[in-house]
């Protein structure tokens, strides 16, 4: 239940607040939020258990990273983005992904986005090249191979005549400099 002075503070004040600690204000944006970034989570993976985790997941990652994260246009685009990338870190594992292949042949609704959560992944995906570029030629090249081409470890080994242990290394290595550098908005 939102306390009568949240309920009218607009959503970057609260945000403010929450990374000084306020839980209050941790709740309001949880009660403004929640319902709509799980309808949103549901409808694109047809599970209300991995809906519900998912955004508490989103949830449970802001307040831990409260102080870090810095929210200076919409909380609402921030955890519809952060849902967004949870999903799709869902969707890679290989149980849903096989799920979702059997969801596949029903109509998914129409989803559109708006100008704030444009933006929103507009700068992401900036900062993902940028971050990507970054990277060591060689790390980076494993890297788009196992997650653009979808190639294997084993695959990725073979390609580059490398020790699977290697391949292994490098794209924990190029997570870990990724997570580093896309703090903001990387969840996992």
């Amino acid at each position: 239940m939102s306390t009568p002075v949240l309920d009218q503070t607009p959503d970057i004040e609260l945000w403010q607040l929450v990374r000084m600690g306020n839980l209050q204000a941790y709740g309001e944006i949880y009660e403004r939020y929640w319902e709509t970034l799980y309808e949103s989570a549901y409808w694109r993976l047809y599970d209300k258990s991995a809906a519900k985790d998912i955004v508490q997941e989103v949830f449970i990652f802001c307040w831990q990273k409260r102080e870090e994260i810095q929210i200076t246009q919409s909380v609402e685009a921030y955890l519809r983005v952060a849902v967004r990338f949870k999903i799709l870190n869902h969707l890679k594992s290989e149980q849903a992904r096989e799920k979702y292949r059997l969801l596949a042949g029903r109509e998914l609704p129409e989803i559109t986005h708006s100008t704030e959560e444009s933006i929103a992944g507009a700068d992401l995906q900036a900062t993902y090249h940028k971050e990507l570029q970054r990277l060591p030629e060689k790390m980076r090249q494993l890297f788009i191979d196992s997650r653009d081409h979808g190639l294997s470890i084993r695959e990725i080994a073979e390609k580059h005549a490398l020790s699977e242990q290697t391949v292994k290394n490098q794209l924990s290595s190029a997570l870990k400099k990724l997570r580093a550098g896309l703090g903001n908005y990387l969840l996992d």
